[in-house]
């Protein structure tokens, strides 16, 4: 009968006590360097490969962080998770990811399941309302983390950029081409739906312009189309639309250039994430730029110090973004 390898079996071929194999593979207390190299050698000849679970159970920590998204395909999310996976496993943690599709219940259910997997922290993605989040919380109370989102009037830390003044800054630009019809389209959400639409009506008001119109839609390919379709079923068109996300934008301008609506000349377009495909496309994507690496690296640092029982000294940090100028907006003739 094959023997079972475990701590005992490497601590009973390196002659050593179990207890001295746990300091050694836990670094809890110091070993001397020929018990260690024992201990060590033994581990590599047997492939000796620690039982997670079991450490976890005993440690209270799996080294496991959980990623929570709204939306696995959306690019911006993608590079995102992309990014916090890479600092996890700098740090040495792993991490799970569940795609909640934007369903609060598969939210919940996310939630259960990585509290019963003993993850030690979550990184949230997907907006919430307050009364949304509390029960989250009563689910779990294992450290969480926002990236690129906000919950209102939360205290969780978070890290994104200031949405509101990136859309006032996206919508002054839009004038300073000369444009009065402006339509906006944005989500039902808080940071890129009222934080962004704030900054939208702000920046129109601060000059005497009523919006044109305002969509409410899906951040996809196909609410943008969907948008797309009833700006063009208008009686009169809007100059310029405002998209709070990239892939939005797409999903319109594909639209718009099927019914051989030009962009910019009949229709500017500009956008919000400045996502990889933006440079791309034809008309390259005018677009406000978060820092995503810089989101990710935040984000997961933020939560291995709640971990870890680090000090956060600055627990909502924003990042600072950038309005990114290319072909998809045109300035009207006098």
């Amino acid at each position: 009968m094959k023997d079972k390898i475990d701590i005992k079996f490497i601590a009973g071929k390196a002659q050593v006590s179990p207890a001295t194999v746990s300091r050694v593979l836990n670094k809890s207390k110091a070993v001397s360097p020929e018990l260690k190299s024992r201990v060590l050698s033994m581990i590599e000849k047997y492939d000796y490969r620690p039982n997670e679970m079991a450490r976890g159970l005993i440690f209270q920590k799996s080294n496991l962080i959980g990623i929570i998204t709204p939306r696995v395909a959306n690019a911006f999310n993608a590079e995102l998770i992309s990014q916090i996976e890479k600092r996890a496993n700098q740090a040495h943690y792993d991490v799970i990811i569940s795609n909640i599709s934007g369903n609060f219940e598969n939210e919940k259910k996310a939630f259960r399941i990585m509290h019963d997997r003993r993850v030690d922290g979550i990184i949230l993605l997907h907006e919430n309302t307050p009364e949304e989040m509390a029960e989250l919380q009563r689910i779990s109370d294992i450290p969480i983390v926002l990236a690129s989102v906000r919950v209102e009037g939360s205290s969780l830390p978070n890290v994104s950029i200031d949405d509101e003044r990136a859309a006032y800054e996206a919508t002054r630009y839009l004038i300073q081409l000369r444009h009065m019809k402006i339509a906006g389209v944005f989500s039902d959400s808080y940071s890129a739906g009222n934080l962004r639409k704030k900054g939208f009506l702000d920046c129109l008001s601060a000059q005497n312009i009523a919006p044109f119109a305002l969509f409410i839609g899906e951040c996809t390919f196909h609410g943008g189309a969907v948008i797309a379709e009833r700006i063009l079923a208008l009686q009169e068109k809007p100059t310029a639309v405002f998209f709070i996300s990239d892939e939005m934008a797409i999903g319109a301008i594909n639209y718009f250039q099927d019914h051989r609506v030009r962009v910019p000349e009949d229709i500017s377009v500009f956008s919000f994430d400045d996502i990889e495909l933006a440079s791309y496309v034809r008309p390259r994507l005018s677009t406000v730029h978060q820092p995503v690496r810089e989101i990710g690296q935040y984000a997961t640092e933020m939560l291995l110090a709640l971990i870890e029982k680090r000090p956060l000294y600055q627990p909502q940090q924003i990042l600072p973004h950038h309005v990114i100028i290319r072909d998809s907006c045109a300035a009207l003739e006098n």
